[in-house]
């Protein structure tokens, strides 16, 4: 099975990737981050090498990007931890809030729809 996590740099997502390479070596885990200052790719150097790991730096509100990668892909499943969720940044900056947690989710649920995935 092939997965894409996105946020999969952020704490949360990066947890979920380290498991899911782990426990399914079977299973391609391809993770799309954009690496703002939530993303540490430090955090995932035990896996980066691991055959079943995929590092692809881009943005979940990029329409075409994203449908690109999907057609490149060809994913099963994507599991989106991909958010801005640090509040003072909200307020200094809500554009970016409304770009990543509605406009890039909404283009993940259309790109999913599209393609038939889970």
């Amino acid at each position: 099975m092939k997965i894409i996590v996105t946020g999969g740099a952020g704490f949360i997502g990066g947890n979920f990737v380290h498991y899911m390479v782990n426990q399914y070596p079977e299973d391609m885990i391809i993770n799309l981050d954009l690496l703002t200052y939530a993303g540490n790719l430090e955090t995932l150097k035990p896996v980066e090498n691991a055959p079943n790991y995929k590092f692809i730096k881009g943005d979940i509100a990029d329409r075409e990007f994203i449908f690109k990668l999907f057609e490149e892909e060809k994913p099963d499943v994507v599991i989106n931890f991909a958010a801005e969720s640090h509040v003072d940044r909200s307020i200094t900056d809500p554009e970016s809030f409304v770009r990543t947690n509605v406009m890039g989710t909404t283009t993940l649920l259309d790109a999913c729809r599209q393609y038939g995935i889970k």
